[in-house]
């Protein structure tokens, strides 16, 4: 197997190859190692405070795994290790849900590796919160004729990381939607409607924002839902204030209010973007006004 130096010279010529399509199958690689979802797109020197890491993925629904490669030197050092966990923490704090972090290299010596095991420990408990600390070591080598073939250093028990499949919106999200905080996409057998939900990072967990696909019409909305009390006062004048034009607001029950439009089922999915991207618009002005 040839090392870095052998197959590419430098490192950075290899984390910016990683960056391209033709990087994104070798990062799918590594996360067919780690039991991580697939990768659909990758930034090279992605830049943070202070610096920058060498490559930053995205999933389908914009989770992002962070992937840091040593230099020519090819063993993990302390720096790089505590480098690389520093980088899943900064992102963690900009609030991108992180769902794992690798690092690359040609050795690291056991007392590292024991080290990631008691990170993962950690996140093994609190998996949908701690994507920081599921953190891996991968080797990095090639073969003689030049394919990328990382390993595992050890026969690590890999747990799978679950990350939500798109199927109809897959392309939608791709081109007009990689930056959203995508949550589902849900098909329900035996109905005619097909309904994207995500997040608002601006809002708590009892809002949830969707692009709703029935046989007839698509329907853009933003929906509040309490399942344990009554919804309070200003959820529901929230909703009604950050309302765009042409969308009509519901309180169905107690539990549960939403503010929705509806157009053809031919609308353009651009517009569809445009009209999601106006109900954001609307609360980051309503909460910045507040």
């Amino acid at each position: 197997m040839l090392t870095l130096r052998e197959a590419k010279g430098a490192e950075t010529t290899f984390t910016q190859e990683l960056a391209t399509d033709t990087g994104i199958i070798e990062l799918n690689k590594i996360n067919l190692l780690l039991g991580l979802p697939t990768v659909i797109r990758a930034t090279n020197e992605y830049s943070i405070h202070g610096g920058s890491i060498d490559v930053v993925a995205y999933t389908v629904k914009g989770h992002v795994i962070v992937y840091e490669h040593m230099d020519l030197k090819g063993r993990a050092d302390q720096t790089h290790v505590f480098k690389t966990k520093g980088y899943a923490d900064v992102l963690a704090v900009k609030n991108r849900k992180v769902l794992a972090t690798v690092l690359l290299c040609e050795a690291i010596d056991q007392i590292y590796l024991d080290l990631l095991d008691q990170w993962r420990e950690k996140y093994h408990k609190r998996p949908t919160q701690l994507g920081e600390y599921n953190i891996h070591a991968v080797k990095s080598q090639w073969t003689d004729e030049g394919v990328y073939e990382p390993a595992l250093f050890t026969d690590t028990e890999i747990i799978p990381t679950p990350d939500t499949v798109l199927n109809y919106y897959a392309e939608f999200v791709r081109i007009y939607a990689p930056e959203w905080s995508i949550q589902r996409e849900d098909d329900k057998k035996g109905s005619d409607a097909i309904t994207l939900w995500h997040r608002l990072p601006e809002l708590d967990n009892l809002y949830m924002a969707y692009i709703h696909t029935l046989k007839g019409s698509i329907k853009v909305g933003l929906h509040c839902e309490d399942r344990k009390k009554p919804i309070p006062e200003e959820g529901k004048l929230l909703l009604q204030k950050v309302s765009p034009e042409g969308f009509e607001y519901r309180n169905p029950s107690e539990n549960k209010a939403t503010i929705e439009a509806s157009f053809p089922r031919n609308i353009d999915e651009k517009t569809l973007w445009a009209e999601t991207e106006k109900l954001k618009q609307n609360v980051r002005k309503a909460l910045t006004f507040a």
